[in-house]
């Protein structure tokens, strides 16, 4: 007779990559909270760039569009907390580079209020239960690595951030979607991937339609992390006309 093996439990990961909220797709968004419920994630990692910070941009601004960093940061704050009820006992939140642009603001513009005026306490991190990871830095979640970017934004930018880390890494920044498994010359296997993202094209001024019709693509990622061995196991969502499968279920 045959001994039965243990099969490890696995703990489920839910991917958000970038939102730009308020200028968020309503839909794609609500399609991945909805999902999320039914995932019951264990963790759930915001990659960066979930707030636009138009406001606070250094762009030049659209005069017909609202301007009060204000109610930006109340819908963000918003949103967070209607991640948190997604139930996860592990929240983590990357910044990105919209993120920085209230950092590089206050360098610029109001110095003396640099420490007083942060992310965390803006979007009330800690009071909302989540785990604030700065912009340029990384979380780790067993044997994979989370940034939102390595300085890297075009089709490659996965491969780029997988040959910088040298090991398991998922990007976030580009809003593609992209998935490489590349080995060493003792052959060992790691993944580089990003997971698109949930913005709204319409809302977008800095690049030409086109562009982005051809590049970029709502979709976001769940994984499964095996705690004994430390793998997370990866799997891209593409949102296809609003819809998607996760775990063989249809979502719309």
């Amino acid at each position: 007779i045959m001994a039965t093996q243990k099969v490890d439990k696995l703990e489920k990961i839910l991917f958000i990559p970038d939102c730009h909220i308020p200028y968020h797709d309503v839909n794609a968004f609500d399609l991945v909270m909805k999902v999320g419920k039914a995932f019951k994630p264990d963790h759930v990692i915001i990659g960066g760039d979930f707030a636009d910070f138009y406001a606070v941009s250094s762009h030049d601004k659209n005069p017909e569009r609202a301007n009060q960093l204000e109610d930006e940061v109340h819908q963000v704050i918003e949103k967070l907390q209607e991640v948190k009820r997604l139930g996860a006992k592990n929240n983590v939140f990357i910044a990105g580079n919209h993120e920085d642009r209230l950092t590089r603001y206050l360098m610029q513009k109001a110095p003396e209020l640099h420490k007083t005026i942060t992310i965390p306490k803006l979007l009330a991190l800690k009071e909302n239960g989540f785990h604030y990871v700065p912009y340029k830095s990384d979380y780790a979640l067993g044997k994979l690595f989370v940034t939102h970017d390595t300085g890297k934004a075009g089709v490659n930018a996965h491969k780029q951030a997988l040959d910088a880390y040298q090991t398991n890494i998922v990007i976030n920044h580009t809003h593609r979607m992209g998935y490489v498994i590349l080995g060493d010359a003792r052959g060992n296997k790691h993944v580089g991937a990003m997971f698109g993202w949930l913005g709204d094209t319409k809302s977008i001024d800095y690049m030409h339609n086109i562009n982005m019709n051809k590049d970029w693509t709502h979709g976001f990622g769940v994984g499964y992390l095996n705690k004994r061995t430390g793998v997370v196991y990866l799997t891209p969502v593409p949102i296809i006309k609003y819809t998607c499968v996760v775990e063989g279920k249809f979502y719309e």
